[in-house]
């Protein structure tokens, strides 16, 4: 088997992805918690009227994107699964080859 035949799983990168992932869901689900606190940072009614009204807009994209963030995080957490148990199950099928054959 030549190098270009095997799958390489970068676990590392996975659960930094997963971290991630969770951190931006976080962020995302936090946000309202902050509306309050920069209301009095835009000065004018007005200016802080409009930002009101942007930050009302955007809470529907926010949903959205919340809800990919949540659909790739279990993604993310299906292929980290899926190829810890693969590696676990390769290393006793290839255990019990060497034991059944002697050791070699």
């Amino acid at each position: 088997m030549g190098e270009h035949d095997r799958l390489i799983v970068d676990y590392t990168l996975l659960e930094s992805s997963k971290k991630n992932l969770k951190d931006i869901k976080k962020a995302l689900k936090d946000i309202d918690k902050h509306r309050a606190d920069i209301h009095d940072i835009w000065g004018h009614d007005s200016i802080a009227g409009k930002m009101d009204q942007f930050v009302s807009n955007w809470d529907n994209y926010r949903r959205e994107l919340l809800e990919n963030v949540e659909d790739l995080g279990k993604q993310v957490e299906t292929a980290l699964t899926s190829f810890e148990k693969l590696d676990l199950d390769l290393k006793n099928a290839n255990e019990k080859k060497k034991t059944k054959n002697g050791g070699k």
